[in-house]
Formats: C-alpha cells, sequence, structure tokens
C-alpha cells in the first residue's frame, strides 16, 4: 500500500470512529420527546415547538458552517463541535423549563452541525476518484450510531431518568479525545507526505465539473426534503404511538430503521449502486412506499429474540428493511451534491445533510400536527409514502453526473 493511500485510510478510519461517537450522542433524544415533556410538567405535544426550533437551528447551523468551511480552514472543528455538543446534550435532564431545554438542544445541535460538513467533505476528498465508497463508509459510521443511540437513550431514560445522560462522559469524552489527537497527528502527516513528494493525486479535484443548473439544484433539494421524511419522522411518530410502551422499545424502532440505514451504506460501500447513480437515486425511494405505509399498522409482538435480547417483530422489521431501501442511497445523493457544486462541497454537504433535514423537519411537523387534528396519528404514514414517490419523481428528473463533465474528462459517467 502506498505510503499516501496508508495515510488516507487512518485518516478515514478516524472520521468514521468521530461519526460514529457523534451520531450516538446526537440521536440519545430522538425517542425521548414524551419523556422530556413528562420531564418539564408539559402535556402531550407540548415541547413540539421547542423541538422544531432545534431541528431547524441545527440545520441551518450546519448550511452556515458549510458556507464558512468552503472559505476557512476548519479542520479542528471535527472534534471541537462534537466536545462542545457532549457538554451540551449530556445536561437536558437539568433543564427545568422548556427554554433551557431549547437553548441546551440548540446549542448542542451547533456542534453536531459544525462536524457535519467539513468531516463529510474531508471524507470525500480523501479519494476522489473513489468518493462514493469512501462516502459510503463515512455515512456507514453515521448509521451505526444512530442505530445504537435511541435505545442506549431510551434504556439511559428508563434506567436512569433523563439525568443518567451525563454517563456519556464516561465514553464519549475519552473518543473525542483520541479523535483530536489522531487526525492532528495523521493530517499533518498527510501534509508532510504531499509536500516531499509533490504529489497532489490524492487531493481533490475541484473543476472536474461544471456547477449545476438552479432548476437541478431545487429537485436535488426537494427530493432529499422527502427522501429524510420518513427517517426523522418514523420514530418520532412511534414514541407517541406506542405510548403504553417504554423508552427502550421506543428506541428500538428507531434503531432498527436506522440499522437499516447502515446496511444500505453498507451495500454502497461495496460498489452498490455507485455505477448507476441517479438509478439508485429513484429506485430504492419508490420501493420505500411499501413498508414504509405498513409500519404504521404493524404489530410490535415479538417474533423470537436474537441472543435472548434484540426483539423481533413485523414493526422492527418493516423498519429494517424501509432503512435498507434509503440508507443505500444517501451516501450516493452526498456524492452527488458534492460532485455538482466543485467550487462548494462542504455547502453542498451541509444542504444534503443538514438543510434538507431541517426543511423536513418542518414540513414533518406541521403534517403531524394535522394528523393529530384529525385524530388520526397513523395516517402520516402515508403522508411518508406520498413523500418517497415525491422523491423518486425528483431524482429521475436529475441529470446524470456525465453531463456536467468537463471537456477534459475522459471518462464517462454510467447511469
Amino acid at each position: 500500500m502506498a505510503n499516501h493511500v496508508r495515510i488516507a485510510v487512518q485518516l478515514l478510519i478516524v472520521l468514521c470512529v468521530a461519526h460514529l461517537t457523534v451520531d450516538v450522542l446526537a440521536t440519545t433524544t430522538v425517542s425521548l420527546l414524551p419523556t422530556m415533556e413528562e420531564h418539564l410538567g408539559l402535556e402531550k405535544g407540548g415541547f413540539l415547538i421547542g423541538y422544531i426550533i432545534w431541528r431547524v437551528a441545527d440545520s441551518c447551523g450546519q448550511m452556515c458552517f458549510g458556507y464558512l468551511g468552503d472559505r476557512i480552514r476548519l479542520r479542528a472543528i471535527i472534534w471541537a463541535g462534537p466536545l462542545f455538543s457532549l457538554f451540551c446534550f449530556s445536561f437536558i435532564g437539568y433543564a427545568n423549563s422548556p427554554i433551557s431545554m431549547t437553548i441546551l438542544l440548540i446549542c448542542g445541535g451547533m456542534g453536531v452541525a459544525a462536524f457535519h460538513p467539513e468531516a463529510a467533505t474531508t471524507a470525500g476528498n480523501l479519494s476522489p476518484k473513489n468518493r462514493n465508497r469512501w462516502l459510503a463508509f463515512f455515512a456507514l459510521s453515521g448509521y451505526l450510531g444512530q442505530s445504537v443511540g435511541p435505545a442506549y437513550g431510551g434504556w439511559v431514560s428508563d434506567t436512569f431518568q433523563l439525568q443518567g445522560l451525563t454517563y456519556n462522559f464516561y465514553w464519549c469524552l475519552p473518543l473525542l479525545t483520541l479523535v483530536g489527537i489522531t487526525l492532528h497527528w495523521f493530517s499533518n502527516e498527510q501534509e508532510q507526505q504531499i509536500a516531499q513528494s509533490g504529489n497532489a493525486d490524492n487531493q481533490p479535484i475541484l473543476n472536474s465539473t461544471a456547477p449545476a443548473p438552479a432548476g437541478q439544484m431545487a429537485l436535488l433539494f426537494v427530493g432529499g426534503v422527502f427522501r429524510v421524511m420518513p427517517a426523522l419522522g418514523v420514530p418520532i411518530v412511534m414514541s407517541y404511538v406506542l405510548t403504553e410502551s417504554t423508552d427502550t422499545v421506543k428506541g428500538t424502532v428507531a434503531s432498527y430503521f436506522m440499522a437499516g440505514l447502515g446496511i444500505g451504506g453498507i451495500a454502497c460501500a461495496f460498489g452498490f449502486g455507485s455505477k448507476r447513480q441517479r438509478l439508485t437515486l429513484w429506485l430504492p425511494a419508490l420501493l420505500t412506499t411499501v413498508p414504509v405505509v405498513m409500519i404504521g399498522y404493524a404489530s410490535i409482538d415479538p417474533w423470537f429474540y436474537l441472543f435472548d435480547v434484540i426483539p423481533v417483530a413485523e414493526l422492527f422489521v418493516l423498519s429494517l428493511v424501509a432503512g435498507i431501501l434509503q440508507g443505500v442511497a444517501m451516501p450516493i445523493f452526498i456524492s452527488y451534491a458534492q460532485q455538482i457544486m466543485p467550487a462548494g462541497q462542504r455547502f453542498a454537504s451541509s444542504l444534503t445533510m443538514g438543510v434538507t433535514w431541517g426543511t423536513g423537519t418542518l414540513v414533518f411537523y406541521a403534517a403531524m400536527a394535522f394528523f393529530q387534528w384529525q385524530d388520526n396519528l397513523k395516517g402520516i404514514f402515508w403522508f411518508f409514502s406520498a413523500g418517497c414517490v415525491v422523491c423518486a419523481v425528483c431524482s429521475y428528473l436529475l441529470r446524470p453526473i456525465s453531463d456536467y463533465k468537463m471537456p477534459s474528462e475522459s471518462e464517462p459517467e454510467e447511469l
């Protein structure tokens, strides 16, 4: 293995460990909204506004950090941002008012928002010729974190109440410290190796593609909003539907969904869909329409237990399948955006990993309020299904990457 390749692989591993840690931390509260409302002495749905403000601020923060990152070197933010989030998220159990809890969530979200654009762009640029595969590994680590986070958060809440989230310091602080040290070490080693060899083959090729027109960016954005809708909505809706269940069970639903995203990411990492990007962007989204609807009406009674611990039920299996169908396209979605915005890759990453989630949050909560008003919360799963169709149509209308290639490029992009 060439020296520069070895260093790039080491940096990718560090970024994956960081992403795993950040997403475990960021998703511990995903299934705890009803518990947070109970902790604050609010009625059902009483903290929705605070939750919405948090998610939207998080997404806007990603866009701002992505914009700044394209102009200012902010590599240290890969470990400093999550460290700040650790302090904020770990103390939400000590917030005694909706305002203080919202502030803690917003501040914690800012640290997560700072991490994602810089880390995703760094991962993709470690090997521009294998951008899809390297981003798939990076995304996979995040999905693994998201599959652990909700169940972990639910278990902590059931066992120690919300104040127990301070136990995050025992495992998260050492990992983030290790990430900061190794990232600094390997980054310096990479820069020295490039300076000595004068070889920039492993550096990003920023001008290999022309910028996309506004219409294509609009399609990518609208499709992205509805692409993430099930991922952000299903865990929250089920936390209200399963009111009689424990926080651990509610978190398990989210964990199955996120585990599915991880399995899809593994498939992408090993080449599935990387040669036919548009097909991978629209077909799985269309196939997701069926399991997403069925989730709302599925039984939670376990069929059996894996290793006598992990419950397997109709609801969990459908969540897993829906997650797999979505997960296989997520890394390609991020990679596609980076390729059609060659001069603003961090901004592109923030668009696909942040702004779409924030906008999707607003649309989701508006839909949730409507279906609650109709006293038919399960009807929102039909809305999720319709959103998957919208995503598929928008993705189908995207132009192939080969249409954006500069004339100097000789390798065509397969559809």
